[in-house]
């Protein structure tokens, strides 16, 4: 798999680290699941993923795919906050819009201050 991720617990968030790129949807999507899977274990509400070290994420179509295939497993109540390489954000972007008009509490920054603190007043 060409990503490479850290996943650690900090009470309610999880916070991933991730570098490397997107190859493919079903990588994209075992990386979703095993960041839902951490979640679950560690009773986490919410979620800190930094993807400003990534070099490329899929494209629109893929976007759509990897969300309607998480969107099946994962737990609505989550709040999660992706920071995005500035050279991903329109993709990574339309996969939190897709995500959003599924129910789901998500959205992409630029900054990790930015997403920080949109985690902490989002409930």
């Amino acid at each position: 798999m060409a990503l490479d991720y850290k996943i650690e617990s900090q009470g309610e968030l999880l916070i991933v680290t991730t570098s490397g790129y997107d190859e493919n949807v079903d990588d994209s999507v075992k990386y979703g699941e095993d960041i839902l899977h951490a979640c679950i274990e560690n009773n986490c509400q919410k979620i800190l993923v930094d993807e400003s070290q990534m070099t490329d994420v899929l494209d629109k179509i893929g976007q759509y795919e990897l969300v309607t295939r998480l969107a099946a497993i994962a737990p609505h109540h989550l709040t999660v906050a992706i920071v995005v390489n500035p050279d991903n954000y329109q993709e990574t972007s339309f996969g939190t819009m897709v995500a959003e008009n599924r129910g789901f509490k998500i959205s992409a920054f630029s900054s990790k201050d930015d997403a920080y603190e949109w985690l902490q007043i989002t409930e």
